[in-house]
Order: C-alpha cells, then sequence, then structure tokens
C-alpha cells in the first residue's frame, strides 16, 4: 500500500500512477484514477489530457477514490484485518 496514493484519494486528487508494485491493488483503472505501463511517457500524457479534456472525470473519480479508500484503507480496517491475519496465524 501507498500511503501517497491513498492520501490522494482521500483528498478528491486525481490519480496516474504505473503499474508497479502494490500500486495496481490501490488504482482501480479508469474508476479511481488511470494506470499506465512503466516508461511509457506517451500514455502518461494520454491520460494527463484526459483529466484536461473531461471536466466530467474528476468530481466522478474523486468521488469514487474518496469512497474506496475509506472502505478499504481506513486505518482500523487495515488494523482489524491484520489482526484477523495473525488469528489465522496462531490457530
Amino acid at each position: 500500500m501507498n500511503t501517497v496514493i491513498s492520501q490522494a484519494l482521500a483528498t478528491g486528487l486525481p490519480v496516474i500512477t504505473t503499474r508497479h508494485s502494490g500500486l495496481p491493488d490501490q488504482i482501480i483503472d479508469g474508476k479511481n484514477g488511470f494506470l499506465v505501463d512503466e516508461n511509457n511517457y506517451k500514455e502518461l500524457a494520454e491520460k494527463i489530457l484526459t483529466y484536461i479534456n473531461s471536466s466530467d472525470l474528476w468530481p466522478e473519480f474523486s468521488n469514487f477514490g474518496r469512497d474506496h479508500v475509506l472502505k478499504n484503507y481506513d486505518s482500523n480496517i487495515l488494523i482489524d484485518r491484520q489482526v484477523e491475519i495473525y488469528k489465522k496465524l496462531l490457530n
């Protein structure tokens, strides 16, 4: 989990990131942000232009992103998940 991505989503900022490590777990491509291949600058530029040229996208992605973070990355939820993992490992 990337804290910067979660914070950006929680505050309603548009997110464009690469398909690297755990980042695709936080971004639902085309719903709360965009995923691009690493080093694909053309694709990155296209996604930036998509945000610029589609004024309705930002609020839509903002709302979905904020809800996604609250439902999946809230600290209480993460702690509960971690406790469940420990319980399973100990039993």
